[in-house]
């Protein structure tokens, strides 16, 4: 037993140029352990020479103590990080074996020949054979406890998903989902900080942080924010895409939340300790965000139509008054110019009774469609009710607002003719600008005041144009029937 010991002492030096050969034997047979070892940078040379060496080292002790309790522990560690590799066990126990095959052979070189060497020989493959039987059995367990922690980490993460979505489900309010998203995530991945952003046009808008300082923010979004190049991505069958990002101080998992090929956000999770992410964790996150992304894009249809008037498509009369206090407390900040335009079709009730309902719908969104021609996008076109419009007009004096109310007319002019419409369809327009220490309701009153008094000029010019276009005899009668009236 001494021999051996001794034995197995002297040949440590030798060790690495026999894992080397070792290694070539693991190449042929186990090609796949070769290529995830080299892909995460490994020294397979040195992993090699180590397990001769811990099996080189089991020879030094009594067989009660074989292997001795730390090299048990780095056989079971070897296990978990092949099962984390996506490696099989069944490569791992024949990997033990060429070892053992190899360091078997080293023994054998300096005593070949030599008195009891079959003796030694002997007593070494029974040693090594007990002590591979229970490094295989530590790696197994190894192994065995990464296959069972990645279970219950399956599990949390299905949790952890049905979680966001019954949650998410359950408001309609953008922040909201965006806290619950962001929050999930985080408990689900044992992270501590989050944000996301959305998509407006082509700029990423920040709507929500979780465990981050006002002072941390621009921070967090210039080192794992949406502009950020990414270290590694997965491909699921989740639509948005998972990124491994890292920046000075934070590791972070950044999602592209997609809906349709549509990008409506970004999502980063994260945390300030030393992380390394894995595929399963990335494919999480990337079914998070797909969750994500439905409920923002189901929130801003909701709050769409919330804003919008379902037939002609512009915005309702609660979008409209919110815009018109927003903008008369920009222009008395900024001292800023501001037009009301008030619109109102004259002949609707005309139309309906004539046409039929549906006429006079398409009369409305005949409206509503030059307004929107003739406006400028900063403006706001809203219908009130009935058949009342207005348009909220920013930087815009009464001058420019007055252009717009002609181009108006002629837009609607134009379209009815081009329509054939059996029905002519007609405006009225009032107009006010906003002055100093008035409210919107200010406003709003002064252009509906001239609205009723361009109604009542069209009125009466239609009265004399009909009259014009009688017999003389009964023009004559209309006409002197007003001058008694007036007491002319």
């Amino acid at each position: 037993m001494d021999t051996l010991a001794t034995l197995a002492s002297g040949l440590g030096v030798d060790s690495r140029e026999t894992g080397r050969k070792a290694l070539e034997v693991v190449r042929a047979r186990s090609p796949e352990l070769i290529v995830a070892s080299e892909q995460s940078g490994e020294d397979l040379v040195s992993t090699s020479a180590g397990f001769i060496e811990m099996l080189l080292a089991s020879l030094r002790y009594d067989a009660d103590d074989i292997p001795p309790m730390d090299l048990e522990q780095r056989a079971r560690d070897y296990g978990r990080l092949r099962a984390a590799q996506g490696l099989p066990l069944e490569s791992l126990i024949e990997v033990v074996a060429v070892y053992r095959r190899a360091t078997i052979e080293l023994l054998s070189r300096p005593i070949e020949g030599k008195p009891h060497y079959d003796e030694i020989i002997s007593m070494a493959q029974g040693r090594l054979e007990d002590v591979t039987e229970r490094l295989t059995s530590a790696i197994a367990r190894g192994y065995l406890d990464h296959v069972d922690e990645q279970h219950r980490v399956r599990e949390g993460e299905m949790s952890g998903l049905a979680a966001i979505a019954t949650a998410m489900g359950r408001s309609l309010d953008l922040g909201e989902t965006a806290e619950v998203a962001l929050v999930e995530a985080l408990a689900t991945l044992r992270l501590s900080t989050g944000a996301l952003w959305l998509r407006e046009r082509s700029i990423y808008k920040l709507v929500h942080t979780v465990g981050l300082e006002s002072d941390q923010v621009d921070d967090f979004a210039r080192q794992v924010g949406p502009q950020v190049k990414a270290s590694a991505s997965a491909v699921g069958r989740s639509e948005s895409q998972a990124d491994r990002v890292a920046g000075r101080e934070w590791n972070a998992i950044r999602a592209q939340l997609r809906l349709h090929t549509r990008a409506v956000g970004v999502m980063s999770v994260g945390t300030m300790v030393d992380r390394v992410f894995n595929p399963s964790e990335l494919l999480f996150v990337a079914a998070v965000a797909d969750q994500v992304a439905i409920a923002i894009d189901r929130a801003r249809q909701f709050a769409s139509e919330a804003r919008t008037d379902h037939l002609t498509g512009l915005a309702n009369r609660r979008e409209f008054e919110r815009v018109m206090e927003r903008e008369v407390a920009l222009a008395d900040r900024h001292n800023r110019r501001l037009s009301l335009m008030m619109i109102d079709l004259d002949n609707l009730k005309r139309i309906n009774d004539k046409l039929g309902h549906g006429a006079g719908d398409g009369a409305l969104k005949l409206v509503a469609q030059q307004l929107q021609r003739v406006v400028r996008a900063s403006d706001l076109c809203a219908r009130l009710g009935g058949d009342e419009f207005g348009v909220a007009m920013p930087e815009t004096d009464i001058d420019r607002a007055r252009d717009v109310a002609i181009r108006l007319r002629r837009a609607v002019d134009h379209a009815v003719l081009g329509m054939r419409a059996p029905e002519h369809v007609e405006v009225s327009v009032g107009i006010a600008a906003w002055g100093p220490g008035q409210d919107w309701q200010a406003v709003y009153q002064a252009a509906d005041a001239d609205l009723y008094e361009d109604k009542r000029r069209r009125k009466t010019v239609r009265r004399w144009q009909h009259e014009d276009q009688q017999p003389p005899q009964i023009r004559l009668l209309g006409r002197a029937g007003r001058r008694k009236a007036s007491g002319a």
